[in-house]
């Protein structure tokens, strides 16, 4: 909106000129205002004064020197309603509202006073206040939309929602333009969210997928081993990349139950299954479960969760870990969310003992929604933390840090691309005997996909990883590169 030249009488009287700005004009004014407005609250935070946005272009508002008579009172003075818009146009809405206090006796009840008593109570943060000037507005002036459009703002503000809605949908009934329409649409959007949240929530994903892997079993890049004594040994074909096609399948469920004061509580698993035609013996069916606690206060909320992961190789109870995950977020603005989480595990390996660790770590996360067409997204993390051997195996003992950033975006057609990149670096305690090398390892990571809605709840998803993994320890130095399409199903 560019702003245009006026007067200062012009300036000083954007709101309540509404009335007698032309009627598209008017609606447009107020349906920016909204706008601002409800994103704001959805956000968290408080609704910003519409007195912020200035008329639209092309308006002369003028500004009468009497607004009209309250009954059995004075003549409304035009220079008190001029300071008052100008106060709240400035941002002092506080101050209007006392100056406007300090005269109800005389004026309330005469609709362009109580109007704007009831925007400087409501941009002052006093929506009960702002009801009661509001209402006495609605009672002499029931067709005043703009009037009902900030009282039904007043009510949401006041989490009356059945208010809001009713105020809300009154406005929309009646012609006016989409704009506004469409503003006020989010509002109603948002009270049936805030209503859905007070209620279970049960949601489902279905996956399944078909690809290409080079290296399953993660074989040894180097042709040639070094041993501790110097010998050089040839490994054996188990040891070298062995690649195969995937078929792959994956089954999620989640039910939320809100507890009431901003707590809730969850509970979810997972079951995929990894077949491997190529290398049987290397087939993974892993089971995922948690449950645990979450409490939203303004922009935090804080969650509490308890986990339990199984992993069977080739049919066979591979590793067990169970721990628990604590984690802050808080969302900065509409666009923006930070947080920091902490997570320990304990893991077990039936059959080798020796390889039992505990795993600590400690993470920072960012999320970002950029400006443009195309909805840009970027997510960053960082974590450090350790991996430590029960037995007190030095070799098996281990130190890490590392840090993950991806983008998703719209790329056209209906496809919304992503590019991830990870790396990690793990710093071992001790020798490997075998080997009389520390192990140091630097991985990295990176992953190219894309995904389109088939359906309402449908979605395809091609995506290819490359991953390298540099290490003193020959073993464990390799390449990996896989490539999969997955069909998604969402259900709730």
């Amino acid at each position: 909106m560019k702003p245009v030249a006026m007067s200062s009488a012009a300036r000083a009287s954007p709101r309540a000129a509404w009335l007698r700005l032309p009627s598209r004009a008017a609606w447009a004014a107020l349906a920016a205002a909204l706008a601002c407005a409800v994103t704001h609250a959805l956000a968290g935070s408080s609704p910003p004064t519409l007195a912020q946005l200035a008329p639209p272009a092309g308006s002369q508002p003028s500004l009468p020197a009497a607004a009209g008579k309250t009954p059995g009172g004075p003549m409304l003075p035009g220079p008190l309603l001029a300071q008052a818009r100008r106060l709240i146009d400035s941002g002092q809405p506080g101050v209007a509202l006392r100056l406007l206090e300090a005269r109800i006796a005389d004026y309330g009840g005469d609709p362009d006073f109580d109007y704007l008593l009831g925007l400087a109570a409501l941009d002052s943060g006093e929506p009960g206040q702002a009801v009661i000037a509001l209402e006495r507005v609605l009672t002499a002036r029931p067709d005043f939309l703009q009037a009902r459009a900030e009282i039904a703002r007043a009510y949401f503000a006041l989490r009356e929602r059945e208010n809001a809605r009713r105020e809300f949908e009154t406005v929309a009934a009646q012609t006016i333009p989409e704009q506004a329409r469409q503003v006020i649409g989010q509002y109603l959007d948002a009270i049936r969210r805030t209503d859905d949240a007070t209620q279970p929530r049960f949601a489902g994903l279905v996956e399944i997928e078909a690809g290409h892997d080079s290296n399953v079993n993660f074989g040894s890049s180097t042709g040639q081993w070094v041993l501790a004594d110097g010998t050089a040994v040839i490994p054996l074909g188990i040891s070298l990349p062995r690649n195969s096609s995937v078929l792959a399948g994956a089954l999620a469920l989640n039910w939320t139950v809100p507890m009431g004061g901003g707590w809730q509580w969850t509970v979810g698993g997972r079951a995929s299954l990894r077949r491997y035609p190529g290398a049987h013996t290397l087939d993974q069916d892993q089971f995922d479960l948690s449950s645990g606690f979450a409490f939203r206060t303004g922009c935090h909320q804080f969650n509490m969760l308890a986990q339990y992961q199984h992993l069977q190789l080739d049919a066979s109870a591979f590793r067990s870990a169970l721990g628990v995950l604590g984690q802050w977020q808080c969302d900065l603005d509409a666009r923006t969310q930070v947080g920091i989480y902490a997570q320990g595990f304990a893991l077990d390996f039936p059959g080798e003992p020796l390889r039992d660790a505990r795993r600590r770590a400690l993470g920072l996360t960012f999320a970002r929604v950029l400006q443009g067409a195309r909805q840009p997204i970027v997510v960053a993390g960082i974590q450090a933390g350790t991996e430590t051997s029960r037995h007190s195996l030095d070799n098996l003992s281990y130190d890490f840090h590392g840090a993950r950033a991806a983008l998703g975006m719209g790329i056209g057609q209906g496809w919304r691309g992503f590019t991830a990149l990870s790396w990690e670096a793990r710093d071992f305690d001790g020798i490997e005997p075998i080997f009389g090398v520390t192990r140091s390892d630097r991985q990295t990571e990176l992953r190219i996909g894309a995904e389109r809605a088939l359906a309402r709840d449908w979605s395809v998803a091609p995506a290819i990883t490359f991953t390298r993994n540099r290490s003193t320890l020959d073993p464990n130095d390799f390449r990996r590169a896989q490539a999969g399409v997955t069909l998604r199903y969402r259900f709730q």
